[in-house]
């Protein structure tokens, strides 16, 4: 969920070329300066020879694809941990690798299933795709109301996700069932959404398409509307109440039908857009659906137990990359060694650094990938160059109490990427659109874009999730995660700050994670 907000080329760098430069390269002695945004700079800011790294990371990738070449020769007699999951294609979607800008992302290049749960039978279904990168993955999701004869009938879609023919088979059998799509909602300005948002549109030329206010891209930034397949009364922005709509595309229908048809079942609260200091902002909205007491949101709030989603299990390979407590190490597929792979996957895609790892040289990191049992190497292939895995957890526990203070047996929390880079910046504004909605809805579910997707939790919760944006020096309310586990947030959040990327955190929260961890 989180991983939207950062490149994912960067997050490929922190999964696996970051661990295994941490101990050469301690974080403590970068110079906090824009030469850190050159990487021959910022390897020559070090006092290590560079040319010694990068003769040492050849050198082993290459031992590495030579040796699975040797296994791969062999693989005929080597019976994997689990099986392959065929890809048909149905689970194509081909459009992926130019709709993610190239990005290596989970389901671009590979098989794309979805998975369809009944949330409210007759009213309410999700459809689950995986979003990550190096087999770090969660749920993306997108949900499906019915709509009342009020609203004119027909179906309501949030957030569609990528339309691959197992998908378009879905959705044609709800149409059957319950009229056709008439509506189609972005509820945010996030990358992982409105790389599909268009797409899928253009599957259903005849609905109408409401985009979240604040859209942007980035180097050039181009309209999103020109992507779309639809115009005129059939492109809209969604409303904010009293403020005229942002552009003259939208401004004529707003006049012209300033209230949604949809409006008879739902009733929505917007946030932002947040704007950065350099580019790019922040932009959400939460509808509340009435009938079903539901509020549907994207990434402000999630939830997340030690059961794995639906999606997660369909595919378990990345639960047991991850179940591992070092590459050396032989799993078995069982419900025990699942668990624990996706509570690990849960604290990369969180926190990105979790504590609890004891990071390998890069020397071993790549001897041990090119020596990797056989029957393992399946679940790193189409995900982890190389089979990498350069860290080790102590113990099959050590995890489940950074994952409890996380987890909180699935109570909901606003994802610390957010409060600790994004939110945390204008926290009054947040505050005030929480207020606005636990006022305004009286809801008994909420339905997030990632993770969990039926989080029984009421007013009470949902405000509660954004508390520690509510710190003052003399009250403070605790991060999600433990402090050491958010030490490279921190990190993150003060290079960024000095860097003038964003502005300075208005949250006065103690900050923990500057004196506990790694990198304190």
């Amino acid at each position: 969920m989180i991983l939207r907000f950062v490149p994912h080329k960067v997050m490929l760098c922190v999964f696996l070329v970051f661990p295994l430069l941490a101990k050469s390269f301690p974080l403590s002695r970068i110079r906090l300066t824009p030469l850190l945004l050159s990487p021959t700079k910022l390897f020559a800011e070090k006092e290590i020879d560079r040319r010694d790294v990068l003769a040492t990371v050849v050198s082993g990738v290459a031992a590495a694809v030579t040796s699975t070449g040797v296994v791969l020769s062999s693989s005929a007699a080597v019976l994997p941990v689990v099986p392959v999951q065929p890809l048909t294609n149905d689970l194509s979607w081909p459009l992926g690798k130019v709709a993610f800008s190239l990005l290596p992302l989970a389901g671009t290049s590979t098989r794309r299933a979805t998975v369809e749960e009944e949330i409210v039978p007759g009213k309410i279904w999700t459809h689950d795709q995986l979003q990550g990168v190096v087999n770090v993955n969660v749920p993306v999701r997108q949900t499906v109301i019915k709509l009342s004869k009020a609203a004119g009938g027909g179906l309501w879609v949030h957030n569609p996700v990528a339309p691959t023919p197992q998908l378009l088979k879905m959705m044609k059998r709800l149409e059957e069932r319950h009229g056709p799509i008439r509506h189609i909602v972005l509820g945010t300005v996030a990358l992982e959404h409105k790389a599909t948002f268009g797409p899928f549109s253009g599957n259903f030329a005849r609905a109408t398409v409401w985009i979240q206010p604040g859209q942007w891209s980035f180097p050039v930034n181009l309209p999103i509307q020109d992507f779309l397949t639809q115009r005129g009364a059939r492109l809209r922005e969604i409303p904010v109440g009293g403020k005229p709509a942002t552009t003259s595309t939208f401004r004529k229908y707003a006049e012209l039908n300033p209230i949604p048809e949809w409006a008879a079942d739902f009733d929505w609260e917007v946030l932002g857009p947040l704007k950065f200091q350099s580019v790019g902002s922040f932009s959400e909205t939460a509808f509340f659906h009435k009938s079903t007491k539901s509020l549907v949101v994207t990434d402000t709030v999630v939830s997340v137990t030690d059961k794995p989603p639906a999606i997660i299990e369909e595919d378990p390979r990345a639960m047991l990359f991850h179940a591992r407590n070092s590459i050396n190490d032989i799993v078995q597929d069982t419900p025990e060694v699942r668990r624990r792979g996706w509570r690990r996957m849960v604290q990369f895609g969180l926190v990105f650094f979790p504590s609890k790892i004891n990071v390998s040289p890069a020397g071993q990191a790549l001897r041990e990938a090119s020596a990797i049992d056989p029957s393992m190497r399946i679940l790193g292939d189409g995900a982890v160059p190389g089979s990498l895995y350069p860290w080790s957890w102590p113990s099959d526990k050590v995890d489940i109490k950074n994952f409890e203070a996380i987890s909180r047996k699935g109570k909901l929390f606003c994802p610390p990427i957010l409060t600790k880079l994004i939110l945390d910046r204008e926290p009054e504004r947040v505050i005030a659109w929480v207020d606005k909605v636990c006022q305004r809805f009286d809801f008994q579910r909420v339905i997030p874009s990632h993770l969990n997707n039926n989080a029984k939790a009421d007013r009470k919760q949902f405000s509660a999730a954004f508390d520690m944006l509510r710190s003052t020096p003399n009250k403070t309310y605790p991060q999600r995660p433990l402090p050491e586990d958010l030490a490279l947030l921190q990190k993150a959040s003060d290079l960024l700050t000095n860097l003038r990327i964003v502005a300075p955190s208005q949250v006065c929260d103690g900050e923990p994670a500057r004196r506990q961890g790694r990198f304190a």
